[in-house]
């Protein structure tokens, strides 16, 4: 496979932090950084590279471009696109901090648009650790087990369901009060907003994105039999993250409480640590494109 020539915009603390590992991905001869860009036309070259002023990227044969800035991303890619540059190509540097990082797998990813259904806040993590766009409605919120098990029986069918609010709840975690919405005959607790406006303005939104021909199945459980109900449904690509040792395929062991620091925590705030690196238990790349012991499922 050619190597992808990339663009890097921004010469910040963010390009300092992450330069060594972008030049790794390069050594190994996946990327060619072909020039630097920023909005400070100082420089006649950066580290050796050559500094193209970001208006004229547009007479440059480039594959990708990666935004050096965290704070400043989406302003950043906003000035890009505007530029003509197609999103498709736009990367956060921080992508290059994943251990064992695979270009190839994370492009495969980002251009599949995968839409994740997670039962907690894992779905929202790792796209925010993959720094990509979301296209999944289950972001910022949980079901409980079984009201999520049902969901999945026919997502289609419940998700042309209007919401319907329930009541506000108060969150020990947060200390705050969060909405809950029924969906039909299931309740599924908006708990990352205050307001129910915001919270179905955004549930509404996300589910148009959804891609029904690439889903990523995700759910944690602490109970054997609701992950056998959870085995048996028929998705491809799925994972549930449970505590317990098994050999079924779609299950992933978790031992956590070996370890005497993480014993006493919950079991949702590990499987949520998983998502933002906490923990080392998977590769996130090989997880999502359903590849289990170096075979694709």
């Amino acid at each position: 496979m050619s190597k992808y020539r990339c663009i890097i915009w921004g010469t910040g603390i963010d390009y300092d932090m992450y330069i060594n590992s972008i030049k790794y991905q390069e050594l190994i001869g996946d990327i060619e950084i072909v020039g630097i860009t920023s909005n400070q036309s100082i420089y006649q070259k950066v580290d050796q590279f050559c500094f193209i002023p970001n208006h004229e990227l547009g007479n440059i044969d480039f594959d990708i471009l990666i935004i050096a800035s965290r704070k400043f991303f989406k302003e950043i890619q906003k000035g890009a696109i505007s530029l003509g540059i197609d999103n498709e190509k736009i990367v956060n540097i921080k992508i290059f901090s994943l251990p064992n990082f695979d270009i190839n797998k994370y492009l495969e990813i980002k251009k599949s648009q995968i839409s994740i259904f997670s039962n907690n806040c894992w779905g929202g993590l790792t796209y925010n650790q993959l720094g990509m766009e979301n296209y999944s409605p289950f972001i910022n919120m949980f079901e409980n087990e079984m009201d999520y098990l049902k969901i999945l029986s026919d997502p289609q069918k419940y998700l042309n369901y209007e919401l319907e609010f329930e009541r506000y709840i108060y969150s020990e975690v947060s200390k705050t009060e969060y909405p809950v919405c029924y969906l039909n005959d299931v309740r599924l607790h908006f708990n990352h907003y205050t307001s129910l406006e915001e919270a179905v303005e955004k549930w509404n939104s996300r589910k148009k994105r959804i891609n029904w021909d690439n889903l990523f199945i995700m759910m944690h459980t602490e109970n054997a039999d609701v992950a056998d109900r959870f085995v048996e449904l028929p998705y491809r690509n799925k994972v549930c993250f449970v505590p317990f040792e098994t050999s079924k395929e779609s299950l992933l062991s978790i031992h956590y409480k070996n370890s005497n620091e993480l014993k006493e925590f919950p079991f949702w705030s590990i499987v949520n640590g998983l998502a933002t690196g906490n923990y080392k238990f998977y590769d996130i790349l090989d997880l999502l494109l359903g590849i289990r012991n170096d075979k694709r499922i």
